[in-house]
C-alpha cells in the first residue's frame, strides 16, 4: 500500500501431565527481569523444501507489523509530521505483542535523492532500526515501499483540472529525478486515488527503463538505478543476521503496460535485482538473504498470475513470494463478513497455487482491518485461522500514522479530512494524540505462535495464549546429540500468568518471562505435539 540472554532463577523439575505419551522431565525457568535479545541470538535464515528456516533446519514463522517511520512522504500540512519516529517504548511494545519481524518501509527517493548519489545518513538510519529491532528479538525485512509512485507526482499550482477531477497531493516512492509524467494529468477522482495517470505514466517509464536524451547515450535507465540502489543495501548488510531479507518493490503498479506484457517486466525487474543483491553479498563476503517478490497492486482485480512474475524468472534458492492478503477489505469498513471471507479463501488458495509453481514459501507482507469496521474482530478471526492453518508468517499493516500522512487529505487542502488514523496504534489528529487499541484485537494479532519448529508445522491453530500444532521432525536421541539446537522447539505465549504446556514427545521443557508474555523453549522427538493454555 507494510528473548535473548536471560537472567533465570532454575527451577525444580517436575512431571508435565500425559496426554498420549510420556514428556520427559520438565524444568522450568521463570526470568528474573526483563528479556533482551541482541543480533547474535538471531539465527540466519534461509528458505529449505519450500519454507522459511534458520541454520538448523528449524521452520521459521516470522509475524510482526510493518513500520513507515523512516519513509518520505508528501506533506500536504507543514505542521503536521508525516511519519512518527520509532522510540524505545516502540520496540518494546511491539516485543510485548509477541512480534519478531518489522518489515520495515524505505524510499528510493531518500536513499538516491540525487542522481547517482546513494545516501549514507539514511543507510545508516535503517541500520539503527536494524540494531534497535534485533536488540528486541526482531528481524527486519527491508521493504522498498512504493504508493503512488512518489512525493512528485502532485499537482502543481499552475495545472488545471479536467472536469470533474480535482488536485492531487503527492504520496512516497521515487525521486523526483527518475519521475517522467509527460503530460498526464496529477488531477484525480474518487476512483483513482494514487492512480492518476500521471503517476501511471511514471511508472510505465520505470518499467521502460526510460533514460531522458539530455542525459546521454550511455546513461543508464531509472530501473537500473534502482537495481543499483538494491546493490548498494545489499552490500551494506551482506552479513547483518538481522536482516531476515529483502522486498523488492512494494505492490508495484503496471502503470499502462498491458496485461500480456506485465509478467515480462516484472520478471525482467525482479531478476536483475535479485542478481546485482548476489554479486553485491558474494563481494562484500557475506551470505545471501531471504529476496522478496510480490505481485502487482491491481491483481486482486486483474488476475494474480499476469500481474506477477513468471515461474522460472529466477533460479535463486532464497526467494520467497510475498503478496498481500487483505480480501479486497483494504480500504473498506462495511463490506460483509461472508464476503471478506470467501474472497480471502479465494485469494490464499491463488498464492498457494503460483507460489507451488516458483518453488517457494509465501509470506503476507501486509494485511488488517479497520478499527472503525464493526465486523473487523470477526474478519480478523478469519484471516488468523488462514495464516494458521497454512503456517503462515505474516506482517500487519501499520504500526502508527501520523496526522500529516498523505493519506490524511483528500487533496491539498492542508486541513486534515480524517479526524483519527491508524488501527492498532490509533492517533486523534490533528493533535496527534494517542487512542486505545481496539478491543480484543490483541489476542489475535499477537496470539501464540511457533517461532522456531524442528522439520515442519503439520497443524497449527491459536488464539490468545491458547495454541494447538502438530510437528513432523527426524529428530531422535542421536540427532539431539549431535544438533540440539535442530530439535529446539521455541514458543510464543502471551499471558500475564505462566502458560500451561502439554504435548507428546516434549523434553527439557523451559519457561522463560518475555515482555507481555512467555517463550517456551523444549527439546522434541519425531513427531511431536503441543498444547498451550
Amino acid at each position: 500500500m507494510s528473548t535473548g540472554q536471560v537472567e533465570a532463577a532454575p527451577g525444580r523439575g517436575r512431571r508435565v501431565r500425559r496426554v498420549a505419551g510420556l514428556i520427559g522431565a520438565l524444568a522450568i525457568l521463570t526470568a528474573v527481569g526483563t528479556a533482551q535479545a541482541t543480533a547474535a541470538s538471531l539465527p540466519q535464515l534461509h528458505v529449505g523444501s519450500e519454507r522459511i528456516r534458520d541454520g538448523s533446519e528449524r521452520q521459521v514463522l516470522l509475524r510482526g507489523v510493518n513500520d513507515t517511520s523512516l519513509t518520505d512522504q508528501y506533506q500536504v500540512n507543514p505542521n503536521l509530521p508525516t511519519v512518527t519516529p520509532l522510540e524505545e517504548s516502540d520496540y518494546e511494545d511491539m516485543q510485548s505483542l509477541g512480534f519478531n519481524v518489522i518489515r520495515l518501509g524505505i524510499n528510493w527517493s531518500a536513499l538516491e535523492p540525487e542522481r547517482g548519489e546513494i545516501s549514507q545518513e539514511y543507510i545508516q538510519r535503517i541500520a539503527d532500526v536494524v540494531h534497535n529491532a534485533a536488540d528486541h528479538g526482531m528481524y527486519v525485512v527491508l521493504d522498498m515501499h512504493s504508493g503512488g509512485w512518489g512525493k512528485y507526482v502532485a499537482t502543481p499550482p499552475d495545472e488545471k483540472c479536467p472536469k470533474g477531477l480535482r488536485p492531487s497531493h503527492g504520496w512516497m516512492g521515487a525521486p523526483k529525478w527518475a519521475t517522467f509524467i509527460g503530460v498526464k494529468t496529477t488531477c484525480h477522482d474518487d476512483k483513482t486515488n494514487k492512480r492518476t495517470p500521471a503517476a501511471r505514466q511514471a511508472w510505465t517509464k520505470f518499467w521502460q527503463n526510460y533514460s531522458p536524451p539530455s542525459w546521454g547515450k550511455k546513461a543508464r535507465g531509472i530501473q537500473d538505478h534502482l537495481v543499483t540502489v538494491w546493490a548498494t543495501l545489499a552490500r551494506e548488510f551482506a552479513g547483518e543476521r538481522a536482516v531476515a531479507g529483502y522486498d523488492l518493490l512494494n505492490e508495484p503498479d503496471p502503470g499502462y503496460v498491458g496485461h500480456g506484457l506485465q509478467r515480462f517486466y516484472r520478471s525482467r525487474f525482479d531478476r536483475h535485482a535479485i542478481r546485482a543483491i548476489r554479486r553485491s553479498e558474494r563481494k562484500a563476503h557475506g551470505f545471501h538473504h531471504l529476496v522478496l517478490f510480490e505481485a502487482n497492486l491491481t491483481w486482486s482485480q486483474h488476475g494474480l498470475a499476469s500481474h506477477s512474475p513468471e515461474p522460472g524468472f529466477s533460479h535463486d534458492r532464497n526467494l520467497v513470494y510475498a503478496p498481500h492478503l487483505y480480501g479486497r477489505d483494504v480500504h473498506s469498513t462495511a463490506r460483509p463478513l461472508k464476503g471478506v471471507k470467501r474472497d480471502l479463501h479465494r485469494q490464499a488458495k491463488r498464492i498457494t497455487a503460483l507460489a507451488r509453481q516458483y518453488h517457494t514459501p509465501w509470506w503476507i507482507g501486509e494485511w488488517s482491518f479497520s478499527q472503525f469496521d464493526q465486523d473487523s474482530f470477526k474478519k480478523m478471526i478469519v484471516h488468523s485461522k488462514i495464516q494458521d492453518s497454512m503456517a503462515l508468517g505474516s506482517a500487519w499493516w501499520q504500526w502508527s500514522v501520523a496526522c500529516g500522512a498523505p493519506q490524511t487529505f483528500d487533496d491539498l487542502d492542508p486541513t486534515p479530512t480524517h479526524r483519527v488514523l491508524g488501527n492498532i496504534n490509533p492517533t486523534k489528529c490533528p493533535e496527534g494524540t494517542p487512542r486505545p487499541r481496539p478491543k480484543r484485537w490483541k489476542g489475535v494479532i499477537g496470539r501464540a505462535y511457533p517461532r522456531f519448529s524442528p522439520g515442519r508445522i503439520a497443524k497449527l491453530r491459536s488464539r490468545g495464549q491458547r495454541m494447538r500444532m502438530n510437528g513432523k521432525s527426524d529428530c531422535t536421541p542421536a540427532k539431539r546429540s549431535s544438533s540440539p539446537k535442530a530439535c529446539k522447539l521455541v514458543v510464543w505465549i502471551p499471558s500475564s500468568q505462566r502458560p500451561k504446556l502439554r504435548g507428546h514427545h516434549l523434553r527439557n521443557i523451559r519457561i522463560q518471562r518475555q515482555p507481555g508474555g512467555w517463550t517456551a523453549t523444549m527439546s522434541v522427538r519425531r513427531d511431536y505435539t503441543v498444547r498451550t493454555r
